[in-house]
């Protein structure tokens, strides 16, 4: 007898307890005014709120131990990134099928507020849903508090995202992303709200026909400009009009600026081009279109293309958000917290990154190629010469790095090497390039060490060509094993003058 009260009494108990927990879920609609919703949001059934635009985001303060978000991709799968109680450098993609599903945001947390914020990484199908939020404990507080600054993002491939997370130029959905470009990286700088309004293979005219729709794929509905009074308008286009006559890409740049001073009548309007891989690439003149506006609340600037003919990945978007940060503090202004991200961008004339202790959330440390077989990125406080991490080069692979560079600079590069075995060897490489970065180098300075087992520091220097058929541009410099060697390195630096 005693037995069956004490199990009936551990049953009523355990069926309490399920109850209670049952009871701690909170349904969230997602018109809750507590959820903040950043990008081009559709609310016309307030219930189902849809976005295409990658950048678009919600964030709440959950007070409790999870949150569960209910969404649909749309046509294909997206990737969103989840950031908890903004910790930018840990935060996770997640999946979003095309079918409707409940995805857990948070893993089980200790119970309090929490801040979570969610924002789209991709865009390749048509545009995704939200159904609601669950909560497990109390349910949402208030929302944080909108920055006060608003950017708005007009481009092609670049800004989108492409190949964001691989070096290598792979345009999987996987590899797509835009919180950790340089729109993302920019705006938290700024402490400010962006748009993100791109989509690869746009040329100014095409995407001044899409500037002003909700998503990419149909006109109706438009977006309503003043629901977000853009501080600045950056428009990163000019890449895919290359090969059309520089009067008609011109006459595009003004056309949509004609447009966008229309909808942004209190923002400064910039333009921002790359310059290093074409002769005829649109930062050569982008100046003088911002000259024939006549527009003192208009400006310019470029950036090095520093990443042969592929795409940039998030060392690379460091880079862009640095160079944009100072042209806007120098502009506006506005003062700017340090990006989040390792830059790919050597400045004044170094490396970045000589001594391997930083890298991008995907992986990748500011030289390439990470995935080669024979490069490894080491973590070992003990054996490093500096700091804690060197690199490692193994079975003739290298690593590499370009930088700006101009007619008749001279380049010295110091390092610390050294090599396990008896004959290990490295070679170094400074090569010079013009505009066409991607091309046969203009000059190319190669030197053979031979390497011991304890750290050593080396030296080398090249100087740049100047009466070469085409002006230099940039210096590239490789560090390499020899064949059936191993290389150690770390400490580099570099100066160009």
């Amino acid at each position: 007898m005693f037995l069956v009260i004490a199990v009936t009494a551990l049953s009523a108990t355990f069926g309490t307890q399920q109850a209670n927990h049952r009871k701690l879920i909170q349904r969230i609609d997602p018109s809750d005014s507590r959820v903040a919703y950043t990008g081009r949001w559709n609310f016309s059934d307030p219930d189902r709120p849809w976005c295409g635009w990658q950048g678009a985001s919600f964030v709440v303060n959950f007070n409790g131990t999870k949150l569960w978000a209910d969404l649909d991709a749309g046509t294909l799968t997206e990737y969103f990134r989840v950031i908890i109680d903004d910790d930018h450098a840990r935060s996770k993609k997640i999946a979003v099928t095309s079918s409707r599903a409940t995805y857990a945001l948070t893993p089980r947390m200790p119970l309090g507020v929490h801040k979570v914020e969610v924002v789209k990484e991709s865009y390749a199908g048509r545009n995704a849903t939200l159904f609601g939020l669950e909560v497990r404990g109390v349910g949402l507080d208030e929302p944080p508090v909108r920055p006060l600054r608003k950017i708005e993002f007009y481009g092609d491939s670049n800004l989108a995202g492409y190949s964001l997370e691989n070096e290598q130029n792979n345009g999987a959905n996987v590899f797509v992303g835009c919180h950790f470009g340089y729109a993302g990286i920019t705006a938290r700088m700024f402490a400010a709200e962006y748009h993100n309004v791109s989509a690869s293979g746009e040329t100014i005219s095409s995407l001044h026909n899409r500037y002003d729709r909700m998503d990419w794929w149909t006109p109706n509905p438009q977006w309503d400009f003043g629901n977000f009074l853009a501080d600045l308008v950056v428009v990163n286009l000019g890449a895919n009009d290359v090969g059309s006559p520089v009067n008609q890409i011109k006459a595009d740049y003004h056309a949509f600026l004609d447009d966008l001073r229309a909808v942004h009548p209190n923002a400064h309007i910039m333009l921002f081009n790359s310059w290093g891989w074409d002769f005829d690439e649109p930062a050569n003149y982008i100046h003088e279109v911002i000259a024939e506006r006549n527009d003192s609340d208009m400006s310019s600037a470029i950036f090095p293309w520093l990443f042969e003919q592929w795409h940039g990945c998030e060392f690379d978007h460091a880079g862009m958000a640095n160079v944009l940060a100072e042209h806007v503090s120098n502009v506006l202004g506005w003062t700017y917290a340090p990006a989040d991200v390792v830059s790919g961008y050597g400045v004044g004339g170094d490396v970045a990154n000589g001594g391997f202790e930083q890298d991008a959330p995907f992986g990748g440390f500011g030289w390439r190629y990470k995935d080669a077989p024979g490069v490894t990125r080491m973590n070992d406080p003990d054996g490093a010469y500096e700091g804690g991490y060197f690199a490692r080069l193994t079975n003739a692979d290298e690593i590499h790095q370009p930088n700006p560079a101009n007619n008749g600079n001279e380049v010295m590069v110091t390092w610390w090497a050294r090599g396990p075995g008896a004959n290990d060897e490295m070679d170094v490489v400074i090569d010079f390039r013009s505009q066409q970065i991607y091309t046969v180098p203009l000059q190319v300075s190669t030197e053979t060490f031979a390497l011991t087992n304890v750290w050593q520091q080396f030296s080398m220097r090249a100087t740049a060509p100047s009466n070469a058929p085409d002006p230099v541009y940039q210096t590239r410099l490789t560090l390499k094993a020899r064949p059936n060697s191993t290389v150690d390195v770390d400490g580099v630096v570099m100066s160009t003058q």
